[in-house]
């Protein structure tokens, strides 16, 4: 079985531009935990993830470098997804074999990749749980 017969499609994606409400949005209304950040072409810049959100809208204090007094500059929290998602991720081809699959994701420590074309776009989403669910009975 391949990545192309357990993937999620259509893709919902979001561009670096968006907000952090945006994406957390999408998220809520679509029950993902991951999302591509895709160019308007759909080609994969990086992924952004339930935990990299909550980290930048929950995390207490400040961000960026302290002043040379010591003290710290406010108002420097993240609102766009390009300010707090991963870039270059690791993607998977439609064509990949499903136990390469769970090996990707295994070895790249995340619980749901994205899927490409041969020209690097976008086509899917693939997910522990999609792998899970092709085990499973009937």
């Amino acid at each position: 079985m391949r990545a192309a017969d357990l993937m999620s499609s259509p893709v919902y994606g979001i561009t670096p531009d968006a907000s952090l409400d945006e994406a957390a949005g999408l998220m809520m209304e679509r029950g993902f935990t991951t999302l591509p950040v895709i160019t308007a072409g759909g080609l994969l810049l990086g992924l952004v993830t339930e935990s990299d959100l909550v980290r930048a809208l929950f995390t207490p204090g400040t961000r960026g470098e302290p002043t040379p007094d010591g003290g710290a500059v406010a108002g420097l929290r993240p609102h766009a997804v390009r300010q707090v998602m991963r870039g270059t991720p690791v993607a998977v081809r439609a064509e990949m074999d499903v136990s390469d699959v769970a090996m990707a994701m295994v070895d790249a420590h995340e619980r749901c990749l994205p899927v490409v074309d041969g020209g690097e776009r976008v086509v899917g989403m693939i997910s522990w749980r999609d792998l899970l669910a092709n085990l499973l009975p009937g």
